[in-house]
């Protein structure tokens, strides 16, 4: 049975068999955009299609350079990261999140949330995992998204690398010899690179994580850590390469059935070793963060995308997902930006995450008034 695209965001497939949703986003500092919001759904160009089952009841796995399901159909991720866990712990009230973001996500459309979780919070002392931050607050929004449909994507989150440094991320217990300052982030950062003995400590917090979710078909893959800046003098991609093993080998001692989501280092490599079950997931920053945008800087997305489809996907031979992307302008420029991004993505059939959805916080609006403005935009 053949259907047009639902302006309600209606899961829907190509004749091709790629699975797309349509869905709602969040403008930069977490204020909902009726505007992004039009432009995002409307971006998704929807020929003959017919309707499937939005519930996520399979994993998810790769096949050449695509995301599939049990039954081969490619699937193409689109939807949010939905940050507060990687800086709100156990005990902090109230919760980050709410299910009712998670029914406001599956009525737009959107089948996926990359989750930002913290080692910091997993990890409080070393040695001791916090079991009650996994069953307390993840748990809860992997109950939610496997209710309404969406699949979950679970992202070792840092930024500045710890809250010693005015980030979040890596526990304090593991930083606490550095200077709260620039200097001392980065060299707390190339001392990770080198330090096998840190590395077992998140590689073993991964095996827990996985151990729990080994047979749960909402969570889609694991992104192992975000944005692996490197910053020695004379560190190369073979650092992150060697932690990328030693956490896969981790987890595929407790868990055989999800996809890795590896985002690549500040320093290209020329040769991962990695070939199963991978998606590469860079971030898509070209011109955000410009004052303004001009239409002739479609060339410049352009080439930027382009040069990321031919490194991962021709390449690597591997599929390539959008782990963030987002504009800053405060000149209403960024919505041309964001028109123009969407259509590249979707030139080249890859999946994303919009930079970000909150719904918690000073930067946020209500999730009663998001609704409201999602729903009187359509």
């Amino acid at each position: 049975m053949k259907h047009c695209c639902s302006s309600k965001g209606t899961l829907i497939t190509h004749t091709n068999g790629i699975i797309v949703h349509r869905g709602l986003v969040m403008r930069p500092g977490g204020i909902l955009s009726i505007f992004i919001l039009g432009l995002i759904v409307g971006s998704v160009y929807c020929p003959n299609i017919a309707t499937v089952s939005a519930k996520p009841q399979v994993f998810l796995t790769v096949k050449g350079t695509s995301i599939t399901d049990a039954s081969g159909r490619v699937v193409l991720l689109r939807g949010v990261s939905y940050p507060g866990y990687e800086t709100v712990g156990v005990d902090d009230y109230p919760p980050a999140h709410r299910e009712s973001s998670y029914q406001t996500f599956a009525e737009k459309g959107f089948n996926v949330v990359r989750l930002q979780v913290s080692w910091a919070n997993f990890e409080p002392l070393p040695g001791k995992f916090d079991w009650g931050y996994l069953s307390q607050r993840v748990n809860l929004d992997v109950t939610w998204a496997k209710e309404h449909g969406i699949y979950i994507i679970l992202d070792m989150h840092q930024f500045d690398w710890s809250k010693r440094f005015n980030g979040n991320g890596a526990p304090d217990w593991a930083v606490q010899q550095y200077p709260p300052t620039t200097g001392g982030m980065r060299k707390a950062v190339s001392n990770f690179w080198v330090n096998q003995s840190l590395q077992n400590h998140l590689a073993d917090v991964w095996q827990r994580i996985a151990q729990g979710y080994a047979n749960e078909t909402t969570i889609a893959g694991y992104d192992i850590i975000n944005e692996p800046w490197l910053y020695a003098p004379n560190a190369n991609s073979t650092y992150l390469d060697a932690f990328y093993d030693r956490v896969m080998q981790s987890i595929r001692k407790v868990d055989t059935n999800h996809i890795f989501f590896l985002e690549p280092s500040n320093i290209p490599d020329a040769n991962p070793p990695f070939k199963e079950r991978i998606v590469w997931s860079p971030h898509f920053y070209a011109n955000a963060f410009y004052q303004k945008y001009y239409p002739q800087n479609f060339t410049m997305l352009q080439a930027d995308i382009a040069a990321k489809y031919r490194r991962y996907v021709i390449g690597y031979g591997a599929p390539m997902w959008i782990g963030e992307f987002a504009a800053f302008m405060t000149d209403g420029s960024y919505a041309e930006w964001l028109r123009d991004a969407t259509t590249l993505f979707n030139m080249y059939n890859v999946g994303w995450a919009w930079w970000a959805f909150y719904d918690q916080g000073a930067e946020a609006h209500s999730v009663s008034d998001s609704i409201r403005l999602i729903s009187t935009s359509f």
